[in-house]
Formats: structure tokens, sequence, C-alpha cells
């Protein structure tokens, strides 16, 4: 039997392998032009797949860098603002050493007092610091409040709230991006522990000449603490040194409980309630006593520095003769190391997040490294092999295409 194979069927079947060999050749040649191996599903299915899957978390990765770059910046923002009230508090502290400083005029005080003033209006500069949006650095969650103000008496409200705003770095890494004004201003930690002094001249107060200081106040249950008043006054016995004994008594909320006991410079002022079971324990100690000083006592953990700055002002033209206002330039100098410290503090929680930032930014680079040499290994081409295989489908293409020519020319009329 004789096999008839058509002169259309022939072409077609031609036709179709120059095509195919012609599409191999623009592959190749579109491969070369832009540098990528796989640049459809269709040019490899399980490649395409896995290149998508890398790009979504590139993509990722450039979302959390974004968000590194504007955390970073608005820590930087916050630690240069905490640095400078850092700056402003020992300034503000130098001056009020000096005001102690009996021999100073009373020209040279109202010099003082009007640079505390100064002092106060750069802190509250600092502390209504915006960052480069705009926003305020120490407003908490409310960004677009300015945070301090000052009232007509002088005093310094917070109008933000007690929240931090945090950046999310990582899918499941979010960091502070901000600290509330209140946790920095004015709830500064009691330097005294959990009371502070009030200081008067005269009866029911210091005594001339007092230079009496409160070391420390503690309570084990400061809900329950109530406002102190202790008193000290010489006895008529004389200890072993042949020095006067101290005594003290102790009121508690307008209530006598101690009355002329002694007091151990050492152990301070030690007292229980003794008709109350499991009571409070109070623990007081005191420095540079004398004879007819009275202080009080008022609970209170923390304490605002603003309130602090402004007592300062308040009693910076007092007369230097006056122990009430030294022993309160006293205790602004003890409020000031304490906001020092703390701001210290709050400054180093700033650099902590930001090593934090900076680690993550560093994970986020190795990362995105290695994802794109991956990708980078299944979607670019490889020029050399794409040379060599262009050069042989430009070969096999031109034989298809000298065979067609000569095949298409047959004819039986050549035999007849």
């Amino acid at each position: 039997m004789i096999n008839r194979v058509s002169t259309a069927s022939q072409y077609q079947n031609l036709t179709s392998n120059l095509m195919r060999k012609q599409g191999e050749l623009n592959q190749t040649n579109g491969q070369l032009s832009s540098g990528k191996r796989v640049e459809t599903a269709g040019d490899d299915p399980v490649s395409s797949v896995t290149i998508q899957n890398y790009r979504q978390q590139l993509t990722q990765i450039d979302q959390y860098n974004s968000a590194i770059t504007l955390a970073n910046n608005r820590l930087q923002t916050m630690e240069t603002a905490i640095a400078g009230v850092e700056d402003n508090l020992g300034a503000t502290k130098q001056k009020v050493l000096g005001m102690i400083n009996g021999a100073m005029a009373s020209n040279d005080r109202t010099a003082f007092k009007d640079e505390l003033i100064s002092l106060r209006d750069g802190l509250l500069e600092l502390a209504n610091s915006r960052d480069e949006a705009g926003n305020y650095v120490f407003a908490g969650n409310q960004s677009d409040t300015k945070p301090f103000m000052e009232t007509t008496n002088g005093n310094m409200n917070y109008y933000g709230d007690s929240q931090s705003r945090y950046a999310q770095i990582d899918k499941s890494v979010n960091v502070k991006t901000s600290l509330p004004g209140d946790q920095l201003f004015t709830d500064v930690p009691n330097s005294y522990g959990d009371f502070r002094p009030v200081f008067n001249d005269g009866a029911g107060g210091l005594s001339d000449g007092s230079k009496l200081h409160l070391l420390s106040a503690t309570t084990t249950d400061f809900d329950s603490a109530e406002t102190i008043k202790v008193s000290f006054k010489e006895s008529d016995t004389v200890d072993k040194d042949g020095n006067k004994v101290m005594q003290y008594s102790l009121n508690i909320d307008g209530k006598n409980v101690v009355t002329d006991e002694t007091y151990d410079p050492k152990q301070g002022i030690v007292y229980k309630d003794p008709a109350v079971a499991d009571s409070a324990t109070l623990n007081l100690k005191f420095d540079g006593i004398s004879s007819g000083d009275s202080i009080t006592l008022k609970p209170a953990q923390t304490i605002n520095i603003f309130d602090s700055i402004q007592s300062a002002i308040d009693n910076a033209e007092r007369p230097t003769s006056s122990p009430a206002a030294e022993a309160n330039l006293q205790r602004v100098i003890d409020d000031l190391d304490s906001g020092f410290v703390h701001m210290n503090q709050q400054r180093s929680e700033v650099g902590t997040i930001m090593q934090q930032v900076d680690r993550q930014q560093e994970q986020h680079l190795d990362f995105e490294l290695t994802l794109n040499q991956a990708q980078s290994g299944l979607e670019d081409l490889d020029y050399s092999k794409a040379i060599m295989d262009m050069n042989q489908q430009m070969m096999a293409l031109q034989a298809s295409q000298q065979a067609f020519g000569q095949t298409k020319q047959l004819s039986l009329f050549n035999y007849i």
C-alpha cells in the first residue's frame, strides 16, 4: 500500500515548524533584551509562583524599612529634645545653687530670677517639641495638641494623654516612637520617697538659721498616707559627748501620735501605729536639725518639674535670712537632681529602642539581599547560555527555511 501525503499537509507542517523556530528565536531575543529568563508565568510556571512570593516579601520589607525610617526620625527628635532637657536642668541647678549663696546681693538674685524664667521658658519649648511632620513629640497620641501650656497663675498644665505612639517595623515587632509628656515632666519620681516637705518661717516652721534638710520620707502603704508634721526641740539631758539630746514630736492628720521622743540621727524616725494591726510603717530621716524646727510632709510619690522651677522663681528674691526660702531652694535642687536622673533614664530607654530599630533594619537588609539573590537565580538570564541558544536557533531556523524553500518547489511535472 502506498501512503500518500498531500501537498497541503506537507506545507502546513513545514510552516508550523518555521513558526515554532521563529517563536523560539524571538523569545530568546526578548530575554536578551530584558535580561530576564522568566517574564511571564508561561515561561516557567513553577519559578513564576516562587518569584511572585519573593516580590511580595520584598514589598513588605520596603514597607517596614519606610516605617523604620519614620521611627528613627521620631526617635532622634525625641532623643535630641531629652538631651536638651538634661542640659536645661543642669543649667537651672547651677543657678539655684548660686542663689543659695547668702553673700549674693539683691540685684544678683533678681538677675538669677530672670535667668530662671528664661530657663523655664526654654524647658517649655523643649516639652512642646515637634517632629519633622509637625507632630508634638511629647503629647502622647494627641500629636496635634500642644501638650504644655502655662495658666494665668503660672502653673503648667498638660493637655496630651498618657499613651505612646508605635510603629510596626516587622510582622510581630512594634516599637515606641513617642513618650507622653506627663511621664517625662509631671511624673518625675519624688527624690524623698513618698512625702514632700513644706517649709515655713516663724512659729510652726523653721527656726532662725535653720539648715533642716529632709533626707528621706517613706511609708510601706502609700494609699493610707496622710499629712505629717514633725517638730524638734532640744531636751535638758545631754549625750555622752556633752551635746543636748534632740527630741521629736509626730503629728499625723492633726493627731499627736508621738511626743518628745529621742531622735536617733542614724535610724531617723520609725513609726508604726501600735493600735492598728498591720499598720503602715513610716521612715523619716533628717539632717541639719535645729531646736524649734517644724516641718510638714505631704504625701506625693511624683513631682512636676515645672512646679519645682516655679518654686525657685518664687523664692528667688526672698530675703537671704529666710531659712524657709533656703530650704525651698534646696528642695528644688533635690528635685532637679531627681529630674536629671529621670530624664537620663528616659533617654536611655529611647536609645535602647533606637538600637532595636537598627538591629531590625540590619535583619531586613540581610533578608532583602537573600531574597534578591534567590529571585535573581530564578528570574535573571544566563547570558552565555542564551547567546549559545540563540545561535543554535538561528542556524536551525535558516536550515528550516532552506528546506521549506526547496520543498515548496517540488512538482510531479518535474518528473514527466
